[in-house]
């Protein structure tokens, strides 16, 4: 086809209808500079997808389309119908997007993928205090360390890299196929589309954002863990953010156009890391669920690599970290149906930013599902996130399961 031109853009999307998965590429140019990028279609019938060109958030717009090609991933033919492509100059959004209630603000960062990288009690007077050499978080932690405040807006989020966050990541476990595995910390490592980005820092592409005063709705099209930039994977990750009275609900949902098989193997369903002055772990370990029977407590978790990688499990299907005391205020994750959560702290005790989420120390929770990564079959699920004493998460979390 010829060069169409149009006025600069940054966007573009495709009315369209098919039988198969399909990989897309499409050619354009910046100014006098030709570039190209893929895309990915699921099938159906008057479907619509949208997506951002590469490098929007440094400003990169285009002015014509030169080309846009189609292949089927799952079968050998397949019957595409183009019923529309349009092209806009959207307005770039801020880096960082919030939305608050009475209770939560929470955000989402778009150099992280979009993965949840801030949470704020707005009710508690949550409070960071330093005293001998560390930071404490708590309620009214001013008054209960009888130390001076040194941040009153405390994110419970740790967002010290790309690795850290709330967000989806999934592992596959691949020989040959086409395949090159990458390398992390010295180990051979498989394919692990990751929301936040890679190990080096580098981001996730932004394929599309909707958000308004209630609700945040983020794509991303997520990097290799172990791999740098240019080995972004062929997936997408969509996710859906809400504040629902005391709960924060996420939606997640996960599409693998690579057509790698893998083998089963354990899942985040999501990854979780909080701050790491909340280092005391709170679950349910007993049998007899959602009856107020006692909780369990583990107050002395180290890093889960050097702890042997402990998987508690929870009938209720959450857990949570708190701060140094019984009736310290912590922060959990629910998921239905989950039982199984592998959790740790790194740098336990060291916390010492005056903001804890940018500290390296952290508190980590996975909830477990022991799946495979499938290409072409869409994964969905929903976690929750709330904050309080035990008592409260406990019975935040009760209003979801019952």
């Amino acid at each position: 086809m010829e060069d169409i031109t149009h006025g600069w853009y940054n966007y573009y999307g495709i009315a369209y209808s098919t039988d198969a998965y399909i990989k897309g590429t499409l050619v354009y140019r910046c100014g006098a500079v030709e570039k190209s990028e893929n895309f990915f279609l699921e099938p159906g019938e008057n479907k619509t997808f949208y997506s951002f060109i590469d490098n929007m958030l440094e400003g990169t717009k285009a002015n014509a389309i030169c080309s846009v090609s189609f292949e089927p991933l799952d079968k050998e033919t397949a019957k595409i119908k183009i019923n529309g492509f349009s092209v806009f100059n959207r307005e770039i959004p801020d880096e960082d997007i919030f939305i608050q209630t009475d209770t939560y603000k929470i955000g989402i960062n778009l150099l992280w993928g979009g993965a949840l990288s801030y949470m704020e009690d707005l009710n508690s007077n949550v409070e960071a205090v330093e005293k001998d050499g560390r930071i404490f978080v708590d309620s009214d932690a001013g008054k209960r360390y009888n130390a001076p405040v040194v941040n009153s807006n405390v994110n419970l989020i740790n967002r010290a890299d790309t690795g850290r966050l709330v967000q989806q990541s999934y592992y596959g476990s691949f020989d040959g196929q086409g395949y090159e595995k990458g390398e992390y910390m010295g180990n051979i490592w498989d394919y692990n589309p990751v929301q936040g980005g890679n190990q080096f820092n580098e981001n996730s592409k932004i394929i599309d954002i909707r958000y308004d005063e209630n609700s945040i709705y983020i794509k991303c099209q997520p990097l290799d863990w172990a791999k740098e930039k240019e080995h972004i994977t062929p997936s997408y990750m969509e996710a859906t953010y809400a504040i629902e009275g005391d709960l924060v609900k996420v939606s997640c949902r996960f599409t693998d156009f690579s057509g790698y098989v893998a083998n089963v193997r354990d899942q985040e369903i999501p990854a979780f890391y909080c701050i790491e002055p909340f280092n005391r772990y709170v679950y349910y370990g007993g049998d007899k669920p959602w009856t107020n029977d006692a909780l369990s407590i583990e107050p002395e978790l180290i890093f889960w690599p050097d702890a042997g990688y402990p998987k508690f499990n929870s009938l209720e299907n959450w857990s949570a970290f708190i701060g140094e005391f019984d009736d310290s205020f912590g922060i959990g994750v629910y998921v239905t149906g989950e039982t199984e959560f592998l959790s740790g702290v790194f740098e336990r005790e060291k916390t010492t930013n005056h903001d804890p989420s940018i500290d390296g120390t952290t508190s980590y929770i996975a909830v477990i599902r022991k799946m495979t990564l499938q290409s072409y079959a869409p994964f969905e699920y929903d976690y929750y996130l709330t904050t309080g004493n035990s008592t409260e998460i406990r019975e935040n979390f009760s209003t979801v399961a019952k």
